[in-house]
């Protein structure tokens, strides 16, 4: 099942007006992973003694995310370079504390790629990712452009960069813009059910029905029994006019977890439907 979305609210013909919409996800960021985890990050020496405090250091963030930035903080002032920042980023990030992340990981990936490391790649991407979380889009998009033009991220975090300036251009509502980005993710990270809900429901909004009933076939596919996924599959029906598939796939997202964010939202569609045709409301 996906993870529990923070929606925004978007133009849509759904009984209530405004469909409850996960084209932007900022409480749902990405895990800001060790750099060498990354496929692409150059292999590092496990008894480096840098790389054994970076470890520990984001062991300690996970656990306590507050003494996490205080033992990245020692570090810097010990002269950990650009692994502390990286870890005080990965800290802020567990705080959801966007602004701060950003700014870590964006002069972490500076300083990375001023010494030639090509984790700078994955510390943009970071960078990028906390900035969209903020709502700074013009941030995220810079960072996440530089993340791309370091050409050295691998197939699964590339198409997360790319599924992240979809992201970015929907805000900026630059809907062509965000069809080639979700191009780009599909080919890349085909099997990322999220991709195809959030590609969906773009072509939902662009009036593109066709293309939205065959993305969300495949999020369903990838990700059965989610309410996210049956929920704009309602959407994407009544869109069409098909009252009745709307209705049956509402009714599916609130079984399938009743209490989750879709479920409330199905639950006010259903309650909109039975009392009759709805009034429009004022965009």
């Amino acid at each position: 099942m996906l993870s529990p979305l923070l929606f925004l609210l978007a133009q849509s013909a759904t009984p209530y007006g405004s469909p409850v919409d996960p084209l932007l996800r900022p409480s749902e960021v990405r895990p800001a992973v060790p750099a060498q985890a990354e496929p692409s990050a150059p292999s590092t020496d496990p008894a480096d003694p840098a790389e054994i405090r970076f470890n520990a250091c984001v062991n300690e963030a996970i656990d306590d995310p507050e003494n996490g930035v205080f033992a990245a903080n020692r570090w810097q002032i010990e002269g950990g370079g650009y692994l502390a920042r990286h870890c005080l980023g990965f800290a802020y990030a567990e705080q959801q504390d966007w602004p701060k992340a950003t700014k870590a990981f964006a002069t972490a990936a500076q300083e990375a790629e001023s010494a030639g490391d090509e984790r700078a790649a994955n510390l943009w991407a970071q960078a990028g990712n906390a900035a969209l979380a903020n709502g700074d889009y013009a941030d995220a998009q810079n960072h996440l452009a530089r993340a791309l033009r370091q050409e050295k991220l691998g197939g699964l975090l590339k198409g997360e960069v790319h599924l992240d300036l979809a992201r970015v251009y929907v805000a900026n509502n630059q809907y062509e813009e965000a069809k080639r980005e979700f191009a780009q993710v599909h080919t890349l990270v085909p099997q990322d059910p999220l991709g195809w809900l959030l590609s969906a429901t773009l072509a939902r909004r662009m009036a593109d029905l066709t293309l939205a009933k065959a993305d969300i076939i495949a999020a369903e596919k990838l990700a059965p029994g989610d309410p996210a996924v049956a929920l704009e599959a309602g959407n994407i029906a009544y869109a069409a006019g098909d009252t009745a598939n709307a209705q049956k796939f509402w009714k599916q997202a609130v079984a399938q977890d009743s209490e989750s964010e879709p479920a409330r939202a199905a639950k006010k569609y259903l309650a909109q439907l039975e009392q009759g045709p709805p009034t429009p409301e004022t965009p």
